[in-house]
């Protein structure tokens, strides 16, 4: 891991609490006592690769809850541009000195440390400007979401946005100019391919399945070091759960 030793790695999380389709989500509770970004903190925290973890919010005076809980969790937070996210990105990983930046969503409490921690080896051993695992081709869950990069493509991405889309998402300039990067699509084939699975908070009913499934992996003794294939696992036994938000389409960029 001699390459981990010259260069700093570090989680960017989005996060505020003005979504449009489930307001102030993130500070939802999963059970009595955790909030979606709490079960998703603490499992980032499990990574043995990741060197920090920095929450990226914004101004927003209705933020200052995610502030608060950044600091109970002993972690940086950013506060950046509402609308510019890729200029809040990138503003966060220069202040914080990161040179490999990790893109997670503020959605998907289960992110799976050990899967994060394989594909960072993975970007680390291999010579990509930028690997996703959640591609129409994947075996993953809807809710596991990774995507890496170095600073130089944030860099070279952040001068070339110019339109809203472009600066509102921040890799949408790498997949809408795929020929400009060599990107890879990290699968995993040992993978169960579940279609209608979504473990992503949008709406209502994602958090009512996501609930449901937190509850049965604390009944299986898995408070927070669990595995994506524990939930899924979850999953096969009890099929029927995934009746509960099957009709949440994914929002389009």
């Amino acid at each position: 891991m001699d390459k981990k030793i010259e260069q700093k790695i570090g989680v960017i999380v989005q996060v505020r609490m003005g979504s449009t389709r489930l307001p102030g989500k993130v500070m939802k509770l999963l059970d009595n006592e955790d909030t979606v970004l709490d079960v998703l903190i603490r499992r980032l925290k499990l990574s043995k690769l990741v060197d920090e973890i920095v929450i990226a919010t914004t101004p927003d005076k209705r933020n200052s809850v995610i502030v608060d809980l950044a600091n109970s969790h002993l972690i940086p937070y950013f506060i950046g541009s509402e609308e510019n996210v890729l200029e809040r990105f990138y503003k966060a990983a220069r202040k914080f000195k990161l040179d490999i930046i990790i893109r997670i969503t503020s959605d998907c409490p289960f992110i799976d440390p050990k899967i994060l921690d394989d594909m960072i080896d993975f970007y680390l051993h291999n010579n990509y400007d930028y690997i996703k695992n959640i591609h129409e081709s994947s075996n993953f869950p809807r809710g596991f979401d990774v995507e890496i990069f170095s600073l130089d493509v944030l860099e070279n991405i952040y001068s070339l946005a110019k339109n809203k889309p472009e600066k509102e998402h921040v890799t949408y300039y790498i997949y809408t100019h795929p020929k400009n990067f060599n990107i890879f699509y990290y699968n995993l084939d040992n993978l169960k391919k579940f279609d209608k699975l979504r473990l992503t908070i949008d709406e209502e009913q994602d958090l009512i399945l996501c609930r449901e499934i937190y509850k049965k992996l604390k009944e299986n003794s898995k408070t927070i070091d669990f595995s994506l294939y524990d939930i899924l696992e979850i999953i096969e036994n009890n099929p029927e759960l995934m009746n509960i938000n099957k009709q949440i389409k994914q929002k389009k960029v």
